[in-house]
């Protein structure tokens, strides 16, 4: 058996943290662009396409991109359940999510 390299590079020692760091260079000539993230930095958990941008900029450019599906939930269990279904919609950029039938979860 093998000792492993301490110096040896793994995920929790790749990089310094998260995110990025100030915007390089002029900062951009757009709206959409948080210019106190531009100059601090983004550490959020967003996609590379809406580093640096505002929330609102974020919110209604998905909501440009929204589709019109709706997804209906019936009796399901518990909430756990139902949070699941939710957070995977909002991933796919689903228009709404109904929660139908008998209340049986969060009691």
């Amino acid at each position: 058996m093998t000792v492993p390299d301490s110096d040896a590079a793994g995920p929790t020692e790749w990089g310094g943290g998260h995110g990025v760091g100030p915007w390089a260079g002029p900062p951009p000539d757009d709206a959409r662009y948080d210019p106190e993230l531009l100059d601090v930095g983004d550490t959020r958990n967003v996609v590379d396409a809406y580093r640096y941008w505002t929330r609102e900029a974020i919110v209604a450019d998905i909501d440009e991109r929204r589709h019109r599906l709706h997804i209906a939930i019936e009796n399901f269990g518990n909430d756990a359940n139902i949070g699941a279904v939710v957070r995977t919609a909002n991933a796919f950029a689903v228009d709404t999510v109904h929660i139908v039938g008998r209340r049986r979860w969060n009691r």
